[in-house]
C-alpha cells in the first residue's frame, strides 16, 4: 500500500518525494568521511555506496532504490573489488531486492523508521529545565563520548576505534552534550547540510535514562538549528528511540529494510 503523510499541509505521497528527502539526508552524511583519505563514495544506477573504509559493515552503507535486474550483482561485485563489508538499506522499489541479497548472505534485520521534522513554531517556546546546560563538544570530549557509546550501543573497543575516525570530521558537525552537575548525561550529533540537519548518534548513559534528558537535548538542537535557518531535520530511528521522536513532533516517512551480511 502506498504510504501517505500529511505534514504542515504538505503530503509526501510518492516514492520520488521520499527518495529526494532521503537523498538530502544521505548527501549530508558524506561529511563524516571528509577526513578519511581511504573513504569510498560511488553512485550507480539505483544504488549508492558510502564507505568509511571500516572493517565493520555498520560504518559503511549501501542504499538501493531500484528493482533493476542485475543491480545486486553490480553492488556485490563492487564491494568485493574494494574489500568493503557494508550494511544495506532498501528504499521504495529497492525492497524487491531482498531475495537477491539473501542469496549473497544478507539477512533482513527489519524495517527502521526514516523520520523527519520540518521546522515550525512548535519549538519556539521550549525552555531547558533548571540545572541542565548544553554546550557544543570538541575533540577534548572524545574519550567521554566513547564511554557513552560503549555503554549505550554496546560497541566493542575495535569498533570504537573505527568510529572515532568519523567524529568531528567537518565544520558542519555540531555535536552537543547535555550536562547536569558537570556530568555529561546525553549527547547527539547534528550534521548540517545546506538547509537540512541530520541527527546522528544520540545517546544517554544507562545510569541516566528515564529522566527525559534525551528529549531536552533533542528539543534544544531542534530549536537552535531552526533559529540558524534549518528547514528539514532527518534521522534513522531505532525501535526504542522512535517514541522520543514521536513526542517531539517528528513524522515517519517510511520504514526502510536494513540488511547485514550473515557471518559464519
Amino acid at each position: 500500500m502506498e504510504l501517505v503523510y500529511l505534514y504542515n499541509n504538505k503530503m509526501y505521497t510518492s516514492y520520488e518525494e521520499r527518495l529526494a528527502l532521503f537523498q538530502q539526508f544521505s548527501d549530508g552524511s558524506q561529511a563524516f568521511h571528509a577526513k578519511i583519505p581511504t573513504s569510498v563514495h560511488v553512485k550507480g544506477d539505483g544504488w549508492e555506496l558510502t564507505s568509511s573504509d571500516s572493517r565493520f559493515g555498520m560504518f559503511n552503507s549501501v542504499s538501493i532504490s531500484s528493482a533493476r535486474k542485475d543491480l545486486v550483482e553490480e553492488v556485490v561485485q563492487l564491494l568485493a573489488a574494494h574489500h568493503i563489508p557494508s550494511d544495506i538499506r532498501l528504499i521504495g522499489p529497492g525492497i524487491s531486492q531482498i531475495e537477491a541479497l539473501a542469496e549473497h548472505g544478507y539477512k533482513n534485520l527489519g524495517g527502521t523508521p526514516f523520520m523527519m521534522w520540518s521546522a515550525d513554531s512548535s519549538i519556539d517556546t521550549f525552555q531547558m529545565r533548571d540545572q541542565l546546560t548544553v554546550r557544543r563538544l570538541d575533540e577534548s570530549d572524545i574519550e567521554t563520548m566513547c564511554e557513552i557509546y560503549l555503554d549505550v550501543y554496546g560497541l566493542g573497543e575495535d569498533k570504537i576505534l573505527d568510529f572515532k575516525r568519523m567524529l568531528f570530521s567537518s565544520s558542519n558537525d555540531f555535536t552537543y552534550g547535555l550536562f547536569k552537575d558537570n556530568e555529561m548525561v546525553s549527547l547527539v550529533t547534528a550534521m548540517v547540510y545546506q538547509d537540512t540537519v541530520g541527527i546522528w548518534s544520540m545517546g544517554t548513559p544507562t545510569a541516566h535514562q528515564k529522566n527525559g534528558y534525551g528529549q531536552q537535548l533533542l528539543m534544544h538542537v531542534m530549536q537552535t538549528h531552526k533559529n540558524m535557518g534549518a528547514k528539514n531535520f532527518f534521522l534513522h530511528a531505532s525501535s526504542a528511540g522512535k517514541y522520543l521522536y514521536d513526542k517531539c513532533g517528528w513524522i515517519t516517512l517510511d520504514y526502510l529494510p536494513y540488511l547485514s551480511k550473515v557471518s559464519h
